[in-house]
């Protein structure tokens, strides 16, 4: 005769269960994060997608293409103020025809799209974050996986990612605060992935004739050796991950540029001298939608700390930085 399991040898192999389904749910989060990010560089894809931030709504029309490792972008802005935006690996030009301007700029210290998810610090988020399945739905008309990336403490954004289920890529994100609203959104509205995009679909279609330039060369950026200021208070989770000397048409002279990260929210500290009679441009603390930004000044110099993070991130990183060498 067939024994019956004691009820001990259940609940023992109930609680196994219970406590194995959490560890699966994350390693299947984590590897659709990796998923998330892989897709973002090999796919070609085409669609229009809006951007929410606070009460603003915009509207962009992309295409994306990878082509022989390069990464090429073109946006277009359907809503607003005419804007076109051409990225090919690192380097940006945004054309601005309302402002008669083009800027171009080199993005090395972070060429990641929001929400930055850097690969080989994906196993760290756990430290910062509880990384689980969310649950499935549509997005732009395409079968959707939701992934939940939610903080441990107060010193940064939640997340709320959508991941096309056949290919991985990322079709919506929600930045949540710690009440789980949301503060960002990005989510397409329609979109067509692995489709052939020509040369031509790729070119500016701004007319450049009388805009005036502004550039910030890759040769005005370099590494530091080893940086000269540092941030003495970091929330748990942080680290430096650059340090760079950038001269830039905005800045009165060469200005020193750290980037501090935990795997996803990312701060920019950026440290010039102070010129006399020539008012920086942020003064004390402001907010732009869930960007936060700090000015102050530090042994005649100012300091500009911002990142999509709150308040009080920026206010304890912006208050601990100090100098460390000559």
């Amino acid at each position: 005769m067939t024994r019956l399991a004691s009820p001990l040898a259940l609940a023992t192999c109930s609680l196994s269960l219970v406590l194995a389904f959490p560890a699966q749910a994350a390693e299947d989060a984590y590897a659709w994060l990796l998923k998330i990010n892989q897709a973002a560089r090999t796919l070609n894809y085409e669609g229009t997608f809006v951007y929410q931030n606070g009460g603003q709504l915009e509207t962009m029309r992309i295409l994306h293409r990878v082509k022989d490792g390069t990464i090429e972008e073109r946006l277009v802005s359907l809503t607003g103020p005419a804007r076109e935006v051409i990225r090919t690996n690192d380097e940006v030009r945004c054309y601005l025809p309302d402002q008669k301007s083009i800027v171009v700029e080199h993005r090395r210290a972070n060429g990641t799209s929001f929400p930055a998810i850097v690969p080989d610090r994906l196993r760290d988020l756990a430290e910062s974050y509880v990384v689980e399945i969310g649950r499935s739905g549509r997005v732009g008309g395409r079968p959707a996986q939701g992934v939940l990336i939610m903080p441990r403490d107060d010193y940064r954004y939640g997340y709320h990612l959508w991941a096309d289920r056949e290919t991985g890529l990322l079709l919506k994100a929600d930045l949540l605060n710690n009440k789980r609203r949301v503060l960002e959104q990005f989510m397409f509205t329609d979109i067509r992935i692995g489709v052939d995009i020509p040369d031509a679909a790729l070119a500016p279609q701004t007319e450049r004739a009388g805009m005036v330039w502004y550039r910030n060369d890759k040769e005005g950026m370099t590494q530091a050796a080893k940086p000269i200021w540092e941030a003495r208070q970091l929330p748990k989770g942080f680290k430096l991950q650059s340090s760079l000397t950038r001269t830039m048409p905005t800045l009165a002279g060469p200005a020193e540029h750290l980037v501090y990260t935990d795997g996803l929210a990312t701060v920019s500290v950026f440290v010039e001298k102070r010129v006399h009679g020539r008012n920086p441009a942020t003064e004390g603390p402001s907010r732009m939608g869930a960007l936060y930004v700090l000015g102050r000044d530090v042994n005649h110099h100012h300091l500009t700390v911002v990142g999509e993070v709150p308040a009080k991130t920026v206010a304890l990183i912006g208050s601990s930085i100090s100098r460390v060498r000559p």
